[in-house]
């Protein structure tokens, strides 16, 4: 919510979800200071502006709008939003309202005096979330939009700078310096999201005619900063979890279950859901948001596969992995009991999440800080425990000791076998001593070759020196 002098008006996914008469009717309720229906302005006895609770019926449950959680009824709720967001508005520029419309707001010029904050939040935003609730961009897209603002952008861009006097070196310079708390430098992919978003920002804004006025005009300064040149860390390098570690968190976190204790159900679930996570990431090679994602449908518990196929990025489901390609893995034999009696335990389902709290997802980052960062503290490993990615690349790591090509490991993992190779495949001498090993085979070749070659001559000059005289083959004592 923000302000407007003494009013408080709504912004972003406000308002809640509920049903009435046998769950049939979905409703969402609100406050506002407008009649949300009409659009009017609504007063207290003083002829003051008043803020009320109001609800608005979204839909009768059918077949089509089968629940509040349907995207159907999100996308009716996003509609009403913007049409209450619009009400308000017009109320408080002085606009007059009728019933089924708002008469048009003078139209002003954009220009580049708007602070790039203000611009997030009352024109790219509400952009994006049309197009959302239309189908035309994905949820998580609308989702990373937000959620990197938040993390990130909103700081640097501070409610001060201007489209006006924003040049690209700020943002360069302001990414080449960005750590984290621990002063260690952020995944390339963090980078990549960043500048992402940043751009599509300052594109909405082009698109606006705000950057008219830069130098050159209508020129989008994000697309000078380019990625290859700022520091970030690749993904795939980082802490390698080792089997024995991995073994050692699975079983203190057996040490934490507290089967009798009341209570502590929750608590357990939240333990389990952890070492299957770190079994999966280690055995099967999957990232974090494949872990989550991952659904019994897509698991063979008799064959020892999975389909990976599906990810969740900030709490938002999408129905491709991070590269975009479907894997099946033959995840590795330690984890073929471990995940058959995990599905058992949940009933042998036929779909569903693997990881979960009664059916609903479960974030691993809560899981990495709340659950199994203070295990491994207790274990000695607390300086070691860099989060679930760590466990994906001991198993990279693990597949390489074992033999792997990098076509094979990068198959597993989802990576191509440069990417591999570039990231797992560690040359600690091997192929140094292979090249010598062949230099030394080579010369004992030669050498046994020119040993055979010289018995052969010795042979025939003894044959020589028989047959002068009458000796040898044909010849007589």
């Amino acid at each position: 919510m923000k302000r407007h002098g003494n009013l408080i008006l709504n912004e972003g996914d406000f308002g809640t979800f509920y049903t009435e008469q046998d769950d049939t009717k979905l409703y969402l309720r609100v406050r506002s200071f407008i009649d949300i229906k009409t659009g009017e302005l609504l007063t207290d006895d003083a002829g003051q502006p008043e803020r009320r609770q109001q609800k608005a019926l979204l839909a009768t449950q059918s077949d089509k709008y089968t629940s509040v959680k349907s995207p159907e009824v999100v996308k009716l709720a996003g509609q009403l939003r913007r049409r209450i967001i619009h009400f308000e508005q017009a109320a408080v520029t002085g606009q007059s309202v009728k019933t089924d419309s708002v008469t048009a707001a003078p139209l002003v010029k954009p220009n580049g005096e708007m602070t790039i904050s203000t611009f997030f939040k009352d024109k790219f935003i509400p952009t994006k979330r049309g197009l959302k609730d239309s189908g035309k961009l994905a949820a998580v897209t609308f989702e990373t939009y937000q959620n990197y603002w938040d993390l990130f952008l909103a700081k640097h861009f501070n409610g001060t700078l201007t489209f006006k006097n924003y040049e690209s070196w700020m943002g360069r310079e302001w990414l080449k310096n960005l750590r984290k708390d621990d002063g260690s430098l952020y995944g390339e992919n963090t980078v990549r999201k960043i500048r992402s978003v940043a751009t599509a920002i300052f594109e909405e804004a082009r698109e606006q005619g705000y950057l008219k006025e830069n130098n050159p005009p209508d020129h989008n300064v994000w697309k000078d900063i380019k990625q290859a040149k700022l520091p970030s860390v690749p993904t795939e390098q980082g802490v390698a979890y080792t089997e024995a570690e991995i073994d050692t968190l699975v079983r203190n976190l057996d040490a934490e279950l507290g089967r009798d204790k009341p209570g502590r159900e929750a608590r357990d679930t939240n333990i389990r859901n952890a070492q299957i996570a770190l079994l999966l990431g280690f055995f099967a090679g999957l990232r974090p948001s494949e872990t989550e994602a991952l659904d019994w449908s897509n698991v063979n518990v008799a064959a020892g596969t999975l389909k990976v196929c599906e990810s969740t990025v900030n709490g938002v489901k999408a129905t491709r992995t991070k590269t975009g390609e479907t894997r099946v893995v033959t995840y590795l034999e330690p984890l073929v009991p471990l995940l058959r009696e995990w599905h058992k335990r949940q009933g042998s389902p036929k779909s569903g999440l693997v990881i979960h709290k009664n059916g609903e997802p479960v974030s691993l980052k809560h899981l990495s800080e709340k659950v199994v960062k203070p295990a491994a503290e207790k274990a000695g490993l607390g300086d070691r425990w860099q989060g679930y990615y760590g466990a994906r690349r001991g198993c990279g790591t693990l597949l390489v000791q074992t033999g792997s090509s990098c076509e094979q490991g990068g198959k597993f993992l989802g990576n191509t076998p440069e990417v591999f190779r570039a990231h797992y495949w560690i040359d600690k001498g091997e192929a140094s001593a292979a090249a010598a090993d062949n230099y030394r085979l080579h010369k004992l070749a030669r050498a046994k070759a020119a040993e055979a070659a010289h018995g052969l001559t010795e042979e025939r000059k003894l044959q020589g020196e028989l047959a002068s005289l009458g000796l040898g083959e044909g010849g007589a004592l």
